[in-house]
């Protein structure tokens, strides 16, 4: 086997003489295009440098052309100006300047009235401008109002006469400036200043404004995209001087001599690469069967699972190396063992013999075998082993290969496994709460411990069940609720729980918790409350029996104050009816104010559920200082009430409403027994603050220490002497029973302030606790 490095150079050389061919043709491909470029642009650059020079060279032809014709016609001018229109010197260079310059059209002579006084030809060409032309006008007026001495105009008199005019000034000295003014066809220019050897390379053509107005070309030559123009500063005029190069005929030997090079040469790439792609296949064919040889080679040996092969006869002839490592015996000593193994514990070859032979004999379990093999340390372990037959590419049954799995450490986790369950299950079952596990869906119960089926009479050994739900269930919020069991007369507090079953699944935990006792203690702590309500408003009423005594004698001693007069009005002669009506209907009102006095004390003490229904605060607090109206009077107390004039219903118990307010109005009073009378004040107010009723009653007492308010609300806590410290713990009871606050503070004025919020809830939205 070749070293890493060997190989490694090998693989570089070999890429090396892969890549070597087509980079050659294709450099070759890339100096042959780039010479075939560089010709192109240098012939192009050429012919650029030279038509820029021949069309400077040729505007320079032009511009001096008309630069001689102004130069002579300021001659003239001058002539003129000496010797007038008669002059043999005039006649002559005039005669001069139109032979020798063809493109000379007109020649005029303007005064400065602007009527033509002389013109040469005389004979008025219908084409061309005569004096009176605008343009001709414009030029006149411009040389007359002092313009340059030479002014140009280009005039398109017809489609196809391009005309320049130029006029210079004629000054004379007893007669102002007049103007002469010649008229030269461009065309025609063109064709006497353009020299043959120009005229055989460029279309020349004359442009105003992208118009063309004359041109000098050869028809039967096309011209190519390659051009170039310059500007004519003639005057005012945009006059631009155009250039464009005749294209030249291929030379088709070239064109084919090149197209063939060309050819070859893409011939020569496309074989290289194809000959390049075809030996990349090859290598790429070639590495792939070694890597899957390696492959295969990694994955046999990476496996934690072991595997063998044994031919017809029982003889290993192959093993991996986790099966080496499995059993501690290298390769070379497993190779060709035969039975007994050495791998098989002495103790176990009988069972190991007997799976081998049924192996061999094309018998194995499909399941597999479960045995114990033994390292070459003597250490025992557990295996899971899986034969099948070994057949050959050509198909023909070959031996047995066989796949051996490690489960000692599976067979610890799962006797864990067994162990944890168990634990679990022992857990769950000394609960005293029922616990059970049921599929969200079809509501099988899936897992119950022994509480939940000796409470619902479910068998130890039962088959599948439908666990029906037995408070609402909200797969977003857990629900806990209260459940009666009517048929084993049980309560039961229950939590349902949505969660995830091992599988995956989504099922509900329920955990229902006898509360049955706890309830019963609640009841009879109810119970016990009501009478201690009851006992309370007893010795309450005891207390105020001198004082309701005294209540009861006003009116009864005025009912016989009455009598004896209505006895004495009937023992008149004439008895006074109307007076006699007076005196009965005064008796009625002191017997229904004795009546109100005692139904209050029964309605107060009576013993009954609480109830609510529709009161009016305002007529509580009035049967409360009715009740209290003796002992305000005794202890010479100030009373001061407040409340709001629209003060709502609330929906309560009146007569609990009544015990607290009586209470708390009677230990306001109890506390200010050592205040000076002048300072003793009890003030009741009733306010609506938001949607709850605020009552608050004031008085100017000894006051309450912070420790004693920490204790004040607890049972049996009292500061009295002779109190059971039962009082404000039941006013509490009662307030938070009616969903309300009941607390205490200390009045800044002196003495201590109770405070209660009752809401203030519509009849439909009241209920009973």
């Amino acid at each position: 086997m070749p070293s890493p490095r060997f190989g490694t150079h090998k693989t570089i050389e070999s890429r090396w003489l892969l890549t070597l061919p087509s980079f050659a043709a294709a450099l070759f491909s890339l100096a042959l295009a780039i010479f075939l470029i560089f010709t192109a642009y240098s012939d192009r650059s050429a012919r650029n440098n030279s038509l820029t020079q021949d069309l400077l060279w040729q505007k320079q032809a032009l511009t001096t052309r008309v630069d001689n014709f102004t130069h002579q016609l300021r001659t003239v001018a001058a002539s003129m100006a000496t010797d007038g229109l008669a002059s043999a010197e005039f006649t002559a260079r005039t005669l001069s300047l139109l032979q020798e310059s063809p493109e000379i059209i007109a020649l005029e002579y303007v005064d400065e009235t602007g009527r033509q006084r002389w013109r040469e030809p005389e004979i008025k060409v219908a084409e061309l401008p005569d004096y009176r032309h605008p343009e001709l006008i414009a030029i006149r007026d411009a040389v007359l109002a002092g313009a340059p001495s030479a002014y140009s105009k280009i005039i398109m008199v017809a489609e196809d006469m391009p005309v320049l005019a130029i006029a210079v000034p004629i000054t004379l000295n007893f007669n102002g400036r007049h103007v002469l003014i010649a008229q030269l066809n461009l065309r025609t220019m063109l064709q006497q200043q353009v020299p043959w050897w120009i005229a055989q390379r460029y279309q020349i053509s004359l442009w105003q404004q992208e118009k063309l107005l004359a041109g000098r070309f050869d028809r039967s030559h096309d011209a190519s995209h390659l051009n170039s123009s310059i500007d004519l500063a003639w005057g005012p005029n945009q006059l631009k001087l155009t250039a464009h190069v005749y294209a030249q005929k291929r030379d088709n030997w070239q064109t084919a001599l090149t197209l063939v090079v060309g050819a070859l040469s893409l011939l020569m790439l496309a074989s290289t690469w194809a000959l390049r792609r075809h030996i990349k296949e090859r290598q790429r064919t070639e590495a792939q069967l070694r890597q899957e040889q390696a492959l295969r080679e990694s994955m046999e040996n990476s496996l934690v699972t072991g595997i063998r092969a044994m031919d017809l006869e029982g003889r290993l002839f192959y093993v991996n190396r986790a099966f080496c490592e499995m059993v501690g015996y290298s390769q070379e000593k497993l190779l060709g063992a035969s039975h007994p193994m050495p791998y098989w514990p002495p103790e176990d070859i009988e069972e190991c013999m007997a799976i081998y032979r049924a192996i061999l004999s094309g018998r194995a379990d499909s399941t597999g075998y479960q045995m114990r093999f033994m390292r070459s340390n003597g250490e025992r372990f557990d295996v899971r082993l899986y034969a099948t037959k070994l057949i050959d590419g050509e198909g023909v049954h070959t031996g047995w290969i066989s796949a051996i799995y490690d489960i000692t450490e599976l067979q610890r986790e799962r006797e864990a496994l067994q162990a944890s369950h168990e634990r679990f299950v022992a857990v769950l079952n000394g609960l005293d709460a029922a616990v059970s596990v049921s599929d969200a869906n079809s509501g099988e119960l899936l897992l119950s411990n022994r509480q939940f089926d000796r409470a619902f009479d479910i068998p130890e050994k039962h088959g599948r069940y439908c666990n029906i739900p037995v408070v609402s269930r909200h797969k977003r919020l857990p629900v806990d609720g209260e459940w009666f069991d009517d048929f084993h007369q049980r309560w039961y507090q229950v939590k349902s729980r949505s969660s995830v079953w091992v599988d995956g699944s989504e099922v509900w935990l329920e955990i229902a918790t006898d509360v049955t006792v706890l309830k019963t203690a609640q009841e009879q702590e109810r119970q016990q409350n009501e009478q201690l309500q009851q006992t309370t408003r007893l010795i309450s009423m005891g207390e105020m029996a001198s004082s309701l005594a005294h209540e009861l004698n006003q009116p009864l001693a005025a009912i016989a104050s009455y009598a004896t007069g209505c006895r004495n009005v009937l023992s008149q002669a004439e008895p006074n009816v109307a007076q006699l009506d007076q005196a009965i209907e005064k008796m009625a009102a002191q017997a229904k104010r004795a009546g109100q006095i005692i139904r209050g004390i029964r309605e107060f003490v009576q013993r009954r559920a609480p109830h609510r229904t529709r009161c009016e605060v305002s007529e509580l607090l009035e049967t409360v200082l009715t009740l209290l109206g003796a002992e305000i009077k005794k202890a010479q107390v100030k009373l001061q009430v407040e409340r709001d004039p629209e003060l709502p219903a609330i929906y309560a118990d009146a007569v609990m409403l009544e015990q607290v307010m009586f209470n708390l109005s009677k230990n306001a009073i109890e506390a200010m027994a050592a205040t000076p009378v002048k300072d003793r004040a009890l003030k009741i107010i009733l306010r609506k603050q938001d949607d709850m009723l605020a009552v608050s009653i004031i008085d100017r007492g000894t006051g309450i220490s912070d420790e004693q308010m920490e204790q004040l609300f607890k049972p049996f806590y009292t500061t009295k002497g002779s109190g059971m410290g039962m009082g404000l713990n039941i006013c509490r009871s009662i307030i938070e029973h009616h969903q309300g606050r009941l607390w205490v503070e200390a009045n800044p004025a002196g003495g201590t302030i109770f405070r209660f919020t009752l809401p203030l809830v519509l009849e439909n939205e009241a209920y009973e606790p």
